[in-house]
């Protein structure tokens, strides 16, 4: 599948840290249960440019899938659950030529098998 060009390239990766007994689908985690995500798999819902205060706004988001594995005598066995979804919101100013302010918000109730979120290597935007 062709990938959508935008006038803009996004870099950087988000640590996602999962709660015990969950395993992602499609993702690779590390000892600790996580699994470091490029924003390049993020998928862009909307972009905004403001030309008066020369501001940039980007919307991204992924939707991460798992299942919950447990262990009956020798069987591993198990249930998937509803796919959580990561959004983040991204403000560049081309005045300054940097990321003014970054939001990165995921379910946070009883449900969300998601522990933690971090920024693992810094994000940034380029301009095309």
């Amino acid at each position: 599948m062709k990938k959508i060009r935008y006038p803009f390239d996004l870099h950087g990766h988000i640590s996602v840290r999962f709660k015990k007994n969950i395993t992602p689908v499609f993702l690779e985690t590390c000892d600790n249960n996580s699994a470091d995500i490029s924003i390049d798999d993020f998928v862009v819902k909307a972009f905004e440019y403001d030309a008066e205060s020369r501001l940039l706004q980007v919307s991204l988001q992924k939707a991460i899938n798992a299942t919950d594995v447990t262990e009956c005598d020798s069987v591993m066995t198990g249930e998937e659950l509803e796919n959580n979804v990561i959004k983040l919101d991204l403000i560049y100013c081309l005045y300054n030529a940097a990321i003014i302010s970054s939001h990165i918000s995921y379910p946070l109730d009883d449900s969300s098998f998601i522990k933690s979120i971090t920024v693992s290597k810094p994000l940034t935007l380029q301009l095309n």
